[in-house]
């Protein structure tokens, strides 16, 4: 697997493909954090998806691009030149957490060159800060999980450190196998603090729910149950809202169903591919 930098408007990224089969551009999540997590779990896909993994501009390995430049649309927009470079007709997108808002972004904007949609652990709109809220602290968060949230910080071990503290709501049972997994990606991941600041306004002015009828393609949606962050009830509204959607709900998990529960998470994703006659 080659890692290769391809020029995209006013700046480059990195990118990989791996597998052979339907093209399925993959989204990260973050913002602020790199593509390989993805990785870990969607390489067992290769005999039924070309996997096509990047870095959005400005993180992981691709280049420092303008911070007015990292936008929901903007990022759109670089899937569909990326997709065009590398001459694919019709592809398939996942989008996992924040990489599923750009992932509907893209679905809306560019419904003639999409071909399926997988939407992971994410939301069409961040206007219920109230379940958020409660859903945090039916966790019983402790001190530590309270600081995490609440700080910004330029540092990036300091990072990295609040995401390991904040695996402990993101994950619906921490098992001490889960965290040495979950420490181990984090202390892989490249980590863009600046980019990740800018995160609470991105998602305050991010909402596509009354645009979600636009989108015609098959769409598979998945959440965990105990997601706290985008949790079912938003699932439950895309599934609603888009024609031709199927939903499953992942009972063991939170934020991150493909390491809680990975051996449904397969099964769900190649009995659905299946069913698409593509």
């Amino acid at each position: 697997m080659i890692l290769t930098k391809i020029p995209i408007f006013d700046t480059e990224l990195y990118y990989t493909e791996f597998g052979s089969g339907l093209p399925l551009f993959t989204m990260h999540g973050g913002l602020g954090i790199d593509h390989k997590y993805l990785r870990t779990v969607l390489d067992s896909f290769h005999d039924i998806f070309n996997l096509i993994y990047y870095d959005f501009r400005g993180h992981g390995l691709s280049d420092k691009s303008s911070i007015d430049s990292i936008t929901f649309e903007q990022l759109a927009d670089d899937n569909e030149e990326l997709r065009k470079k590398l001459k694919y007709e019709k592809i398939g997108v996942l989008g996992h957490s924040a990489g599923g808002n750009i992932a509907l972004k893209y679905a809306i904007k560019y419904p003639n060159n999409l071909q399926f949609l997988i939407l992971v652990d994410t939301a069409p709109a961040f206007d219920y800060m109230d379940e958020l809220m409660a859903n945090i602290q039916k966790r019983n968060p402790t001190p530590e999980v309270i600081e995490a949230l609440n700080t910004n910080t330029s540092n990036i071990q300091e990072c990295k450190d609040n995401m390991k503290t904040l695996n402990q709501i993101y994950f619906n049972k921490m098992t001490p196998e889960l965290e040495k997994m979950a420490n181990k990606i984090i202390d892989n991941m490249i980590f863009n603090p600046e980019i990740m600041a800018i995160n609470d306004n991105l998602m305050a002015n991010y909402n596509v729910v009354s645009q979600l009828s636009k989108i015609k393609v098959p769409t598979l949606i998945m959440v965990g149950k105990e997601d706290f962050i985008c949790p079912p009830s938003q699932a439950q509204l895309m599934h609603e809202k888009i024609p031709n959607s199927d939903l499953t709900i992942f009972e063991n998990s939170g934020h991150y169903i493909f390491f809680e529960e990975p051996e449904k998470f397969n099964k769900t994703i190649r009995d659905w591919v299946k069913k698409l006659s593509l």
